[in-house]
């Protein structure tokens, strides 16, 4: 069932619940917008409650308390930052950190439409937002809080991101993370995980997790022993240097548009072109276009065009665009001063490197 967007709203199965999820809503939310969320869970036998907004420590207390089964204590966007500092007195069985804001975002919004394209890519959501009343626009300018100053509490943590959001970029939470936490970064992914357009491979993952702490549930994943002629690894996504097929999609698109010699050109017709699957695409356009580098035009002649000359773009432009930084460090440890230089030598190369160099087929 749900509520009016003011008060607090919980979704309940019909029979025994396997355990209460309690959401804590971010900038400009309110209860109403988790109700699909709120489906999927009771189709899978949990109970999801959404406080009002700012609700009471109490409240968020009084609605953990009376739940049978697993407890788990969820935030998304700035209700993250509070359900990390609410954890360690409430003592939930786990924590879920979506989209929490852990490092500077980009510039805020500008307008309405730049807020949908930073929060969501799905259709649905992005029209439920339209005209829902309750919704508050522009809240996202408002700085987020600090991080917590008490450390991460020592219970299960899955962290809910993706990678493409501009309001909190991804590269701020993988600093976060401990070994042992649960981590799903959505490939394309904005700001409101929960409601963007892989909302369901979300929402999957995080009933794994609730089952993972309800009954123990996981997967047994064996790898075959390998043998001395089974031949080189297969490198890991952790490699010291590592093209995401983000970034490796961006300069497909950007090199179409550069053939293309200030002419227009839709999405649909780079997708084809340079092999990148049109989904992720819109995603990355999106991207390209809040950093400035390209412009696009609506109705029957709609498309993209680079924003300024290729020779005035530089490849470094487009990594932090797409990836929202150079490189991901630790700032601590033997090795520091060598990644340090690392980072100074790979941003000095991708500087010195404009569009111009993507003018070949690169199909």
């Amino acid at each position: 069932m749900s509520a009016p967007a003011t008060t607090g709203t919980v979704w309940s199965p019909e029979g025994t619940s396997r355990g209460t999820v309690v959401a804590l809503p971010g900038r400009g939310e309110h209860p109403g917008l988790y109700a699909r969320l709120g489906r999927r869970l009771v189709v899978d036998g949990w109970t999801l409650a959404v406080p009002a907004p700012g609700a009471s420590t109490g409240e968020v207390a009084a609605a953990l308390a009376g739940a049978t089964g697993a407890r788990v204590l969820l935030g998304s966007d700035t209700g993250a930052l509070r359900a990390w500092e609410l954890a360690a007195d409430l003592a939930p069985d786990g924590l879920v950190l979506a989209g929490l804001p852990a490092s500077a975002s980009g510039p805020a919004p500008a307008d309405r439409a730049g807020e949908l394209d930073a929060r969501t890519a799905c259709p649905v959501h992005r029209g439920l937002l339209e005209s829902d009343p309750g919704f508050t626009w522009g809240a996202l300018a408002r700085p987020a809080p600090p991080l917590p100053s008490a450390a991460l509490p020592d219970l299960p943590v899955l962290w809910l991101h993706g990678d493409a959001d501009p309001v909190a970029p991804v590269a701020g939470v993988r600093a976060l993370t401990r070994p042992g936490d649960d981590v799903a970064v959505v490939a394309d992914g904005v700001h409101d995980v929960l409601n963007d357009q892989f909302h369901r491979i979300v929402a999957a993952r995080l009933v794994q997790f609730l089952e993972r702490l309800a009954k123990g549930a996981r997967f047994v994943e064996e790898a075959p022993a390998r043998t001395a002629t089974a031949g080189p690894a297969r490198p890991r996504r952790a490699a010291p240097l590592n093209v995401s097929a983000r970034l490796d999609h961006a300069l497909r698109a950007l090199a179409e548009l550069v053939a293309a010699d200030g002419a227009t050109v839709t999405c649909d017709a780079m997708a084809r072109a340079r092999g990148v699957p049109l989904n992720s695409l819109v995603n990355v356009m999106l991207a390209l276009r809040r950093a400035g580098l390209v412009t696009s035009r609506r109705g029957c002649e709609g498309g993209y065009r680079l924003a300024r000359p290729a020779e005035d773009i530089t490849v470094a432009d487009v990594v932090l665009a797409t990836e929202g930084s150079i490189a991901t460090l630790r700032d601590s440890g033997p090795a520091a001063p060598l990644w340090a230089d690392l980072e100074r030598t790979v941003a000095d190369f991708l500087t010195a490197r404009t569009l111009t160099a993507l003018e070949g087929d690169t199909r």
